[in-house]
């Protein structure tokens, strides 16, 4: 586990504190020799998704982060990212989407602005979509493959294959015009002036498994999610980098990323 929260203050790489990293290896691997974990803060003019565009010419964010694999690890490899202080299971949040809306009904009317409100409609009138709280406040941290620092080896991770099949069946491909809808409010920066477009059009919600995931809402607010998944390689024994694209580059008061 790696606490990266604090990241964004740092322009110059520096070695993590113990306090914000802890393994889980054999006891046959002397963790207090390893090198510890070291992170530093850039400004990229892409997103590491290459589904997400950048029209907008925004500076986005990334934390480079370093760390040691002390042995082998064998396939699979799996990858989680926790969030701590974070009520999804607040009573407003839980219930605040339109399930019709995700199977691809072009839904409206009363149920459904009871459903999504206060992220129901924007003030032209267009149909939020997705619509709702939890929607609106995905995880949007993206991460990288991992690149081994000694050789510059490429480990592969997928994003497929993360969410479980019976949530799969609960999304559908929109039946909404183009022009009837707009994106969550947190979503429309990476939309030409926060509208959807021929050009720049609404996601396939079909194929996006890491939304799937967090719309599988957490019982507890310290909780972790399936992020990517290697069920072929070992990672092998070495340093390796990952970048991680960070939705806020201020740091959080309470709760962290990890």
């Amino acid at each position: 586990m790696i606490n990266y929260s604090h990241c964004a203050q740092y322009p110059q790489p520096v070695y993590l504190a113990p306090s914000l990293y802890s393994y889980q290896f054999g006891s046959d691997v002397d963790v207090s020799t390893m090198e510890a974990p070291a992170y530093h803060v850039q400004n990229a003019s892409s997103y590491i998704d290459p589904t997400w565009p950048n029209p907008n010419n925004l500076s986005i964010p990334q934390c480079i982060i370093d760390f040691t694999v002390p042995a082998s690890m064998p396939s699979p490899i799996y990858l989680y990212y926790r969030l701590t202080n974070f009520y999804q299971n607040h009573r407003l949040y839980v219930k605040n989407y339109d399930p019709n809306q995700l199977l691809g009904d072009p839904t409206s009317g009363s149920t459904f602005d009871s459903n999504c409100g206060p992220l129901n409609k924007n003030d032209k009138g267009q149909y939020i979509y997705p619509c709702g709280l939890i929607a609106n406040s995905m995880f949007n941290d993206t991460a990288s493959n991992f690149t081994n620092l000694a050789g510059n080896q490429q480990y592969i991770l997928s994003t497929t294959n993360i969410a479980w099949p019976t949530d799969k069946q609960k999304y559908g491909v929109t039946r909404y015009s183009i022009d009837q809808i707009a994106p969550p409010p947190n979503w429309a920066q990476r939309y030409p002036n926060g509208a959807y477009s021929a050009q720049y059009p609404p996601p396939d919600l079909t194929t996006m498994e890491r939304f799937m995931v967090w719309m599988h809402v957490a019982a507890l607010p310290d909780f972790r999610k399936f992020w990517a998944r290697n069920d072929h390689d070992d990672l092998q024994a070495g340093r390796w980098r990952v970048t991680i694209d960070m939705s806020k580059k201020k740091k959080k008061k309470k709760g962290g990323r990890r």
